[in-house]
């Protein structure tokens, strides 16, 4: 409304303006008419008087007759020299009428006879110049014809326009307003409803009658209202499952993510272009590859590097092998080609296998196992089954030799004795041998499930073992070096039965070797400084995996150690012998004078370790030998 006002003022002004313009336009063009009658009229009258030289007075009461025309500001007769004949000059309070005459000094005259109006500078009067003549120029006459009623008549336009204006707009806006009131009020209505259309609420409005566009509109918004409503439901469900599958997929990428972290076993994938996407720590780890040596590169690049650190590349039947499906006649040789051996500070050897993937971002999954401890154990296996064998077989060889003697040949009572005697013997040491057998398979199978464990004083059960122990004829029995008085007990929680067959075994090869006699002593001793797993010590080494490399004087639950140490005086050990202590079927003595079945030390050693404690030996070649068996309290 206030946009309509302004341009109704504007056309108004400038119509009024144009109508103002060609009223004063007009009205100018008669105001000069006017005093072009009245001068020239003037001359004609001048001019008789002037041809008859009648003299001044009759041109000053012809003037004077002029001097009712209230337009006339001023008039002159002049002469041809532009002296003044006579002359009229009206004030606002009367009018003058000269008589005497001038020489109108400073009065420019026009240059040719003819008649000109023109408007004066003021702006205010018309200058009329007329000539009089009578056959002749004889002077001319000089008009100021006032122009205050053309002010008046613009003034009056002016006015009327600006009534005629005022109106309009006045008028405009009642019609506006009159007119625009109910479609506004539905716009208002319409701009509302359309602002908390936002809250999705799905309310409506009552739609009123009016203008068919109006009414359209509201049906709109409330059909829009309603919908919205819709699809926000829609919208917040979805939002939701979204959420929910976004933190199911996010719990998933974690779990898989600390899977792939923490495996042990290696992870690489391919896509679908044959390039390496992704290898896990664990793949790094095994290979000693490098992230950067991996990603983007093909599965031959791969083999590359994996044949450049293998011991035998050419076991290795390639990655293609790994991918190839199972071969049931020929398994056990297709797994030996598919496994790499590298080599390393810490050789390995690595049981790869593949799978193909229907996945559109990965191709092929590779596997990488580190089967080193399969590997080793199946070494030692075969090993021990080779040594069981050899040990079994060397008795048996002696049985069978005598039994088929004993069958095929006629011999004395006597020399029968002698060779079932020696079958007795051989027949002990199988027996011995398959009892310490059974007991090593016991202890891998069973672990500690089947120990009774007691807190007993340690130095009460060292000293009924020693009572029981029945040394061979012709030595001494064991020493045991007496304790300070008033010692505390020495309280450990071990099974009786299995430390009396580990004290029992160690007294028994203390005495085998030291075949030419010497003291056998038995200390109990409490540890400031177990020594370390693993690790040789000053002619000596600790045999057990309890404990770590460092251990202090106290144990993890910051209790001491205590230990029976057994010592001898016969061969020793060398270097060599006391490495390879614990060692399954070893035997210090290989010609077969020191009986024994080489798996005492390694059953001692298990039986200490499941109950905690750990084996220390010290030797030196031709002067003794010292067993240490330490026990946790």
């Amino acid at each position: 409304m206030l946009l309509m006002s302004v341009l109704l003022v504007l056309a108004t002004a400038i119509q009024g303006a144009i109508t103002a313009q060609r009223q004063s336009n007009q009205a100018l063009q008669d105001k000069r008419e006017q005093a072009a009658m009245l001068a020239h009229s003037l001359a004609v009258a001048t001019a008789e008087l002037l041809r008859s030289d009648r003299g001044y007075i009759e041109l000053q009461a012809l003037i004077q007759s002029y001097a009712s025309f209230d337009s006339v500001g001023a008039l002159s007769i002049l002469g041809l020299k532009g002296q003044v004949m006579a002359q009229l000059h009206r004030t606002p309070k009367a009018t003058q009428v000269t008589e005497s005459k001038s020489n109108g000094a400073g009065m420019v005259l026009p240059t040719q006879p003819l008649f000109s109006a023109k408007l004066a500078d003021d702006g205010k009067h018309l200058e009329i110049w007329q000539p009089v003549m009578a056959g002749r120029h004889l002077g001319w006459v000089k008009l100021d014809y006032d122009l205050q009623s053309l002010r008046e008549v613009q003034a009056q336009v002016w006015r009327e326009t600006l009534a005629v204006a005022a109106l309009l707009v006045v008028l405009c806006m009642m019609l506006l307003h009159a007119l625009l009131k109910r479609p506004m009020r539905a716009l208002e209505n319409a701009r509302r409803f359309a602002s908390e259309l936002a809250d999705a609420r799905g309310l409506t409005e009552p739609v009123e009658a009016g203008p068919i566009e109006f009414v359209e509109l509201g049906r709109a918004l409330n059909e829009a209202s309603v919908l919205l409503l819709q699809q926000m439901i829609v919208l917040k469900d979805s939002m939701q499952r979204q959420q929910t599958h976004k933190a199911q997929m996010e719990a998933q990428n974690e779990q898989l993510s600390a899977i792939f972290a923490l495996s042990r076993d290696g992870l690489l994938t391919f896509d679908q272009h044959g390039q390496v996407q992704f290898a896990n720590r664990a793949f790094l780890d095994l290979t000693g590859l490098q992230a950067e040596e991996l990603l983007g590169q093909t599965d031959t690049h791969l083999e590359t590097l994996l044949l450049a650190r293998a011991q035998d590349a050419e076991e290795f039947a390639g990655l293609a092998a790994c991918f190839a499906p199972p071969d049931p006649l020929n398994a056990q040789k297709q797994a030996r080609q598919t496994s790499l051996s590298l080599i390393g500070d810490r050789p390995r050897v690595l049981a790869l296998s593949g799978q193909h993937s229907q996945s559109a971002r990965v191709s092929r999954v590779l596997y990488v196992c580190d089967v080193t401890r399969q590997h080793e154990v199946d070494r030692m296996k075969s090993e021990f089954l080779a040594l069981a064998a050899h040990e079994l077989r060397t008795p048996m060889t002696s049985i069978f030799g005598y039994v088929e003697l004993m069958l095929e040949r006629e011999m004395s009572e006597a020399k029968r004795q002698s060779m079932l005697a020696r079958i007795y013997r051989q027949c002990q040491l199988m027996i011995n041998i398959l009892n310490e057998l059974l007991d090593l398979a016991r202890i891998e199978a069973r672990g500690a499930s089947d120990f009774k464990f007691e807190t007993l004083d340690l130095a009460t059960v060292v000293a009924e073992t020693l009572n029981d122990f029945k040394p061979p004829q012709g030595r001494e029995p064991p020493q045991l070096e007496a304790r300070d008085a008033g010692h505390p007990p020495m309280l450990v929680c071990i099974d009786r039965q299995k430390m009396q067959q580990i004290l029992l075994g160690t007294l028994s090869n203390a005495y085998k070797y030291s075949p030419e006699g010497g003291l056998v002593t038995v200390r109990l001793l409490q540890a400031q400084r177990p020594a370390s797993t693993g690790k040789r010590i000053a002619n000596g080494i600790r045999l057990g995996n309890g404990g770590d490399a460092s251990d202090a004087a106290v144990g993890p639950e910051g209790r001491p150690h205590f230990g029976v140490q057994v010592e001898d005086r016969g061969i020793g050990l060398s270097a060599e012998s006391l490495a390879r202590m614990g060692e399954r079927f070893f035997r210090v003595d290989t010609s077969g004078h020191i009986p024994g079945t080489g798996l005492g030390v390694s059953i001692a050693r298990e039986l200490l370790d499941l109950m905690g404690g750990h084996m220390q030996i010290e030797s030196e070649l031709g002067r003794g030998t010292r067993v240490t068996l330490w026990i946790k309290c």
